[in-house]
């Protein structure tokens, strides 16, 4: 299943200029649709990672000659407000309107709804208010908002951390939610009502098989709608891993229903594409200019900036996601960054590897976009090249892989400076981290042998070493012997990545949460510290709570804080940042 040639894709803002929405539209090349689609994402990480996937869709549903819009509902993603906005429950159902709105505005006389998971409960919950609709698809539905809320926050406290009990947001899986807007998607339900006895809706139900014979499923295939198996989209939706399956069959399953039941007459559509916007700020900061810009290559931009600031002269954040993370970063970490940045009169830019997010069209076979490649290295160089004119003080800051980068970034010619979240990889020099190297360590979305035969045999040889040399044993050995072991590959040594850095002039900022604070000691890390000059060693930050991807408050607040501090201060100690 590989994108169309003949579709076209456009980025852009829509909806009240006051509070901006950001969609991605999607439509044949001829400009000439059978009607219109509004796809309805999920929320909190559910929602960031399921992009690919969304994307997918859309690719195909334009490819059968529609007029597809995927879009961030307000409060969320690239568009407007506050995540944990206590009206933010009502902004995200305003956002389907304006989304219908926009579709309706550009030409399509006929407008489907797709909502996966929490999308779809919320479009159940405006499908009354939004005008004639011509179908309506609940993809792996969320039915009872209060199950998904307690679900969610369960999943948090245990998987991501513990919450302080002083704070009054409601954290879920990559968001946090306001007490008020927890409690309204509690009181949401998707009932058979939503396809009443005398309206002819045409209502798909692509189902996961183990929610077949829930109660409203039967009740919804009783009045008419249309249930169809979608097999488990664990792996797409919730993977556990790095990976994430993209959702083959239900693709198949909404493309194929929706093509069966929308009109065949065409009619042409004008689009109108608004890549740059102004937002106030509404604390008496300055308003700031939010645009979008997709560089040769298909590498997609976005940029942050005081109104009216001489761009290259001022302080500027580059930051980097990990692995398959969009340029929003864990529970929208890099946005918030770029608009507190800005309100310091200074510039943020975020940027989708190719592969992932919104750079690069999506087939079948692009699961995984590989880390720690050399050309990843020049595709961040290129971003920064377009961004940079002549900053007063450059940070890079970056996640996981992501860190890597920053460190990067950091040995530009132009002075920075370095802000490493979590790294995992403890060198410079390109080692490949693809479909091969994930099977042998494990981190595939399938299971298996991470010493068989499907991995390389220098990666399996290596698999077998990390085996035989665990943690006990390297806290033991020689300390030489690590940077050696390190050098080839063997086992993760911070003494290699520190001293480059150090030898560079760089002092960065490294901050870790418990559990990889307890990988870095293992790998003799403090040690490596310990042997730098004093004047070259990192500031070390450990967060008292947290996970590894950065979805906890406290490695968000402690992002941010660093962050900001280098930003503000040109060396030495930084004192914390208040917001």
């Amino acid at each position: 299943m590989h994108a169309s040639p003949d579709v076209t894709t456009q980025l852009t803002y829509f909806g009240p200029a006051d509070t901006p929405l950001f969609g991605v539209v999607c439509t044949p090349r001829d400009g000439r649709v059978r009607g219109g689609v509004v796809l309805c994402p999920p929320l909190g990480k559910e929602q960031a990672d399921s992009t690919r996937g969304m994307k997918l869709l859309a690719e195909r549903l334009a490819a059968q000659g529609f007029l597809v819009l995927r879009f961030d509902y307000l409060c969320t993603g690239e568009s407007a407000g506050a995540q944990d906005s206590p009206d933010a429950a009502d902004a995200w159902l305003g956002s389907i309107a304006s989304a219908v709105q926009f579709v309706r505005d550009a030409g399509a006389e006929t407008v489907a709804l797709v909502g996966l998971r929490v999308g779809a409960l919320l479009a159940c919950q405006q499908v009354d208010r939004l005008g004639p609709l011509a179908a309506l698809v609940l993809w792996d539905p969320v039915v009872n908002g209060r199950h998904h809320v307690r679900g969610q926050s369960a999943l948090h406290n245990m998987s991501v951390g513990p919450v302080d009990p002083a704070d009054e947001r409601v954290h879920l899986v990559g968001a946090s939610l306001h007490s008020t807007t927890a409690a309204q998607l509690s009181r949401m339900r998707v009932t058979a009502d939503v396809l009443a006895e005398d309206q002819r809706l045409p209502v798909l139900c692509a189902i996961r098989d183990t929610d077949l014979e829930l109660p409203v499923v039967k009740a919804l295939g009783q009045r008419g709608a249309r249930v169809a198996p979608i097999g488990d989209p664990t792996r797409f939706i919730a993977s556990e891993t790095v990976y994430f399956e993209l959702p083959i069959r239900a693709v198949e399953v909404i493309a194929r229903w929706v093509d069966a039941v929308l009109p065949k007459t065409v009619a042409p559509v004008n689009v109108r594409q608004q890549m740059r916007i102004t937002v106030g700020t509404g604390a008496g900061g300055p308003d700031i200019d939010k645009s979008i810009t997709v560089l040769p290559g298909g590498t997609v931009v976005w940029e942050t900036a005081p109104t009216d600031s001489p761009r290259g002269v001022d302080n500027l954040l580059m930051a980097y996601s990990t692995a398959n993370d969009i340029r929003t970063g864990p529970a929208r970490l890099w946005v918030e960054a770029g608009d507190l940045v800005a309100g310091r009169n200074g510039r943020t830019i975020r940027f989708d590897r190719p592969g992932v997010g919104e750079s690069g069209n999506v087939d079948a076979d692009d699961d995984f976009a590989p880390l720690y490649t050399p050309e990843s290295v020049e595709q961040a160089r290129a971003v920064f090249d377009f961004a940079a004119g002549r900053p007063s003080r450059i940070v890079h800051a970056g996640l996981c892989s992501g860190s890597w980068l920053a460190a990067h970034g950091g040995c530009w010619p132009e002075e920075s400076h370095v802000v490493m979240v979590n790294p995992l990889m403890w060198r410079l020099r390109a080692r490949t981290f693809d479909t091969a190297m994930a099977i042998a360590s494990g981190a595939a979305s399938q299971p298996v042998d991470s010493t068989g035969a499907g991995a390389p045999w220098s990666t399996r040889a290596q698999a077998r070493l990390r085996g035989t040399l665990g943690p006990s044993l390297r806290k033991h050995m020689p300390y030489p012997l690590v940077g050696v072991l390190g050098a080839a590959g063997v086992v993760q040594a911070p003494r290699l990545l520190l001293r480059e850095l150090a030898g560079r002039g760089l002092r960065p900022d490294v901050l870790f949460s418990p559990w990889d604070h307890e990988r870095f000691t293992v790998n003799r890390g403090p040690k490596a510290v310990s042997k730098l000059k004093p004047d070259r060693r990192p500031q070390v930050t450990v967060t008292p709570t947290g996970d590894h991807p950065g979805l906890h408050w406290a490695v968000r607040a402690a992002v941010l804080d660093r962050c900001l501090s280098a930003l503000a201060e040109p060396g030495g100690d930084r004192a914390a940042v208040q917001w």
